[in-house]
């Protein structure tokens, strides 16, 4: 199914100089004609929201705040000035005089919705502050917590009223771009692939020289007769490019954004052009066959967004497996798979999957006339060059010579490559870091996600055959999900029958984090706990793998200290969004000897 994405830029009405303003002016009222009351905010309440109730002062009183359609209190545990700041400035009160304890004006009724509350004094709202959670408190209501604001009120916070007819002026603006009247250019569009595929546009220079149009209108101007050169495929395009200057807002197909991001790069409409590279990142997941992701790249290259480039093979290197399976794999470009190779981060059941994939391509990618062509053979033996060896078990590489339809054309490689496996396999660490000229990183093991290195979490509801850890902490019943998994403690044959025990869980509550000894600064946090890191060889770089619906990764987390926070507002850097709370997980244990740190 085709997306569609809409951008709206805010016209810059004080550039707009051939619209006349016009001004109405009010009569002034004395405050005494006036009940100031009606102009109190009565927007819809909100979580977070607070009210003072009890003080003989509209500025002081108990804090109550409100949460999910109740009003309750907060506990005084820890309620300090800064607190109090944050609730007196979100009521327009300069700041707080003091914080005051103890039920000093009057004991609330309801719930005790915050404890343990630690703002910094910056925050906008409660909400935003660090607490033990909301309706969590073993607090009553002879410890509700109050404030004494100053009694000056911040004229910063005073309601305003504003009209905005801007709405108006686009609809107008396009209207007058569709006319096709009274202009004074006419931009001419011709295909650069076919000279007889053209069309006029007629345009309106003072229009266009306002906001995004400007660097359009100057390269139109140093254009022979005004003349676009657009591919054709983007042909079509064009219309709702230059409508876009005059409304500054449009639809964009999900088919056409790299259009559309063609020519707000050629004609330097920057924000058109950042609108467009962003949708890159949410178009890539949403092709299953990998044939978007394949195209980004291609232009990413063809453009030299590198950028863009990294999005494409970031998000290849994590669906890898899904990648080999697909039908396209065996028309992937070389590029695509040499960038693939050259990753720590390809998620893979294990590296000789990833060896048979590389020699399945390799294969389909032969002809029977190119065998004795040197640049292909160079091509295979770059490839092959990239992949781990060693990651591979002793069982495997033993068979590779026996059994590889690419052996006998790449002997002395193969040789040199399984030699160097085997004494990984059989050689001690120091003593193996001493023979070696160079740490190569066919000694750092990818993601691997086969029942040896990782396990799958799919939350409460999928796992009722295990036992939950169940404790009672500051009154309440906290059920946490872990599980115990093993692997073994390293990759080499010396060490894969020496097996170490992992706990992970999924905390969805400060208490359910306290509750297994974790301090959790965001929600939901996954914990991951194993052997002590005091072991003489070895370090373990644990991750995460975040999956939307089954169906792709759209995040990778490092475990920082046995924990990794799983909140994904947005698309960060480094994520891919997934429009679905349907998530599962995968915890994967990744150890490297510690010389190669």
């Amino acid at each position: 199914m085709e997306s569609t994405f809409r951008f709206l830029s805010v016209p810059d009405f004080s550039m707009t100089l051939w619209l006349a303003v016009v001004t109405a002016l009010a009569t002034s009222l004395s405050s005494d004609c006036l009940d100031w009351n009606i102009f109190q905010n009565k927007a819809p309440l909100k979580d977070g929201n607070v009210r003072l109730v009890g003080g003989q002062q509209p500025s002081e009183g108990r804090v109550e705040v409100y949460y999910q359609g109740q009003w309750g209190t907060v506990c005084d545990d820890s309620w300090d000035i800064a607190d109090a700041n944050v609730v007196c400035r979100s009521l327009g009160f300069w700041n707080a005089t003091a914080a005051v304890p103890g039920a000093a004006f009057g004991t609330g009724s309801g719930s005790i919705l915050l404890d343990n509350v630690g703002c910094t004094g910056t925050e906008t709202s409660l909400a935003n502050c660090r607490s033990a959670g909301w309706g969590v408190s073993d607090c009553q209501h002879k410890e509700d917590a109050g404030v004494r604001c100053w009694p000056k009120r911040d004229t910063r916070s005073t309601t305003t009223f504003k009209m905005d007819h801007q709405s108006d002026l686009a609809e107008e603006l396009k209207m007058l771009y569709k006319s096709q009247k009274d202009c004074d250019m006419i931009i001419k569009v011709v295909s650069t692939e076919d000279p007889n595929m053209s069309e006029s546009v007629c345009a309106h220079k003072l229009i266009l020289s306002l906001g995004p149009g400007k660097d359009f209108l100057k390269r139109m101007q140093q254009s022979y007769n005004y003349t676009m050169k657009v591919h054709s495929s983007c042909f079509p395009m064009v219309q709702d490019f230059i409508e876009f200057l005059y409304k500054r807002s449009i639809d964009i197909p999900s088919t056409m954004a790299v259009c559309f991001h063609m020519l707000a790069s050629e004609y330097k409409v920057i924000d058109l052009k950042e609108y467009t590279a962003n949708l890159f990142t949410w178009m890539l997941p949403e092709d299953n066959t990998f044939q978007t992701q394949v195209s980004l790249f291609k232009y990413a290259v063809s453009t030299n967004d590198l950028i863009l480039q990294e999005n494409c093979v970031r998000f290849l290197a994590w669906n890898c497996e899904a990648l080999i399976n697909s039908s396209l794999w065996d028309e992937l470009p070389a590029a695509i798979l040499e960038a693939l190779l050259s990753r720590s981060d390809v998620v893979t059941p294990s590296e000789e999957y990833l060896f048979r994939g590389v020699e399945r391509w390799i294969i389909a990618n032969r002809k029977p006339e190119d065998l004795n062509s040197g640049s292909l053979l160079l091509t295979e033996e770059s490839l092959l060059q990239k992949i781990r060896f060693p990651m591979i078990s002793p069982e495997n590489l033993f068979d590779i010579p026996f059994n590889s339809s690419v052996y006998k054309n790449h002997t002395l490689l193969f040789q040199s490559k399984l030699l160097e496996a085997y004494q990984f396999h059989t050689v001690p660490p120091q003593k193996l870091k001493q023979s070696l000229k160079r740490v190569s990183e066919d000694f750092v093991p990818r993601i691997y996600t086969s029942s040896s290195w990782c396990s799958m979490y799919k939350g409460m509801q999928s796992y009722p055959q295990l036992s939950y850890h169940h404790r009672r902490f500051q009154g309440s019943q906290i059920y946490t999900v872990k599980e115990t998994f093993q692997t073994p403690t390293y990759m080499s044959q010396l060490f894969v029958t020496q097996m170490v025990s992992w706990t992970h869980a999924v905390h969805t509550s400060m208490d359910s984090c306290r509750s297994m000894g974790y301090y959790c600064e965001s929600l939901p946090t996954a914990t991951l706990s194993g052997p002590s890191p005091s072991s003489a060889s070895f370090i373990y770089h644990n991750f995460i793998l975040s999956i939307c619906k089954d169906n792709y990764v759209f995040a990778i987390q490092e475990f920082k200290k046995g924990q990794a926070v799983l909140s994904f507002n947005g698309t960060s850097t480094y994520n891919f969004p997934c429009q679905s709370k349907d998530f599962t997980y995968k915890f994967v244990i990744q150890p490297q000897y510690k010389w190669y740190n």
